[in-house]
């Protein structure tokens, strides 16, 4: 196959990118060291820490099921997916700060300040669940997590790459079979379940069967717009020209509408089992949202992430028209951080949303050190796996 290199080698400084992600490790460290006795700093440092690792692991999901179901249409936008994977041994050394703030984040712990009005063995459902919600099991859980997410990225970016070197067709043969061996479940099952430790346990008194998914549906809907937002830079750029058309466009904004009509059925049928059974220890995690700003925060959410996107994507032509997408990419990765602040910061700010140095700095950090390390690892690779013999097909994909 013929194609012009400067459509598929990424060029960028490695240098630059690096001192990108060392700036990142260093603003992180200053706000660690500026905050490490407030509680507010572990907050604001768990929610930008969990917005982007969230979009990682929605592009390993979509990584899984491209070669589990040997996937044609994609094949040319599948190595962004990889490239993006692979910054999951970036992120695992940052979820050390959230081990060491725990007794600030999580009220199962005994030594939380909470336990200083309250009496830690008269709360018969914390006592219920601590045989779950305790810090050994909490730290053994989060290692199996990383150790399996690194596991996935380092075995599916190594063997891709290896066979741009060989083509050899078992290559590809051996992924599918990964992707489509208990891995996938073992997959599935560590993000929703990171989801109840890290999100979910945060107020340990109210729980839902519904998070596990809600979680998921958010993290694969933020992906979907980073990586529909990322393709249409590089091209911008001048990369991926002919490679990438309209048709894989159209088909991201597909999964952009289906998935934001998903995100809004398990959120609103979580919502509508807890409000309609009236249990107080549910009830109560909404009503802690509908107070001061919060009101505001909870109707956006409803609005910003729902309607808009819903009643944009739904038209065809909105799904090839490539400057709305970006648009909409932008907005529903904004959307997607205003959902994780509503999820996690109420625990702390009782009375209103607030946005102050610990979110700025922390925020900042994550950024720098995502968007430097993944703009290093797509210098390493070319950006489309030039000797798999479906990426023709892929190039050639029409929407009927």
């Amino acid at each position: 196959m013929n194609l012009d290199s400067k459509s598929y080698i990424y060029s960028s400084n490695k240098s630059n990118n690096l001192i990108m992600i060392f700036a990142g490790f260093i603003l992180l460290s200053i706000a660690w060291f500026v905050g490490a006795e407030s509680k507010e700093f572990y907050f604001s440092y768990l929610t930008s820490y969990f917005y982007w690792l969230s979009i990682l692991l929605g592009g390993m999901f979509f990584t899984l099921v491209h070669y589990a179901f040997s996937s044609t249409w994609s094949v040319a936008i599948r190595r962004i997916m990889e490239n993006t994977i692979m910054l999951m041994p970036l992120f695992t050394i940052p979820f050390i700060p959230i081990i060491f703030g725990m007794d600030k984040l999580f009220k199962w712990l005994p030594s939380h300040s909470y336990w200083k009005t309250h009496d830690f063995e008269a709360d018969h459902l914390i006592q219920h669940k601590l045989a779950y919600l305790n810090e050994e099991s909490f730290i053994v859980r989060a290692i199996m997590y990383f150790a399996l997410w690194n596991i996935i990225a380092f075995f599916i970016y190594y063997n891709s790459t290896k066979h741009d070197k060989t083509g050899d067709s078992k290559i590809l043969e051996n992924l599918r079979y990964f992707c489509m061996s208990p891995i996938g479940v073992l997959f599935f099952t560590s993000l929703t379940f990171a989801g109840l430790d890290w999100q979910m346990s945060l107020d340990p008194h109210w729980y839902s069967t519904m998070y596990g998914v809600y979680t998921f549906a958010g993290a694969f809907l933020a992906f979907l717009a980073f990586l529909t937002f990322t393709l249409l830079r590089l091209q911008d750029q001048g990369y991926l020209q002919k490679i990438v058309t309209t048709e894989h466009y159209h088909d991201l904004g597909k999964y952009l509408f289906a998935f934001t009509v998903f995100y809004c059925y398990i959120a609103g049928a979580q919502f509508y089992f807890i409000w309609y059974s009236n249990i107080p220890e549910e009830t109560i995690w909404y009503l802690h949202r509908w107070v001061g700003s919060w009101k505001f925060i909870s109707i956006l959410l409803i609005v910003g992430k729902f309607f808009i996107p819903f009643f944009i994507l739904i038209f065809r032509g909105s799904k090839r028209n490539l400057r709305l997408l970006q648009v909409m990419s932008i907005w529903i990765l904004f959307m997607h951080y205003i959902d994780i602040n509503f999820i996690i910061m109420p625990t702390v700010h009782h009375h209103d949303f607030q946005f102050g140095f610990y979110d700025i700095s922390t925020m900042l950090g994550f950024a720098a050190m995502f968007i430097g390390g993944f703009k290093y690892i797509t210098s390493k690779s070319a950006l489309v796996p030039l000797k798999d013999t479906e990426l023709i097909h892929s190039i050639n994909h029409r929407n009927h």
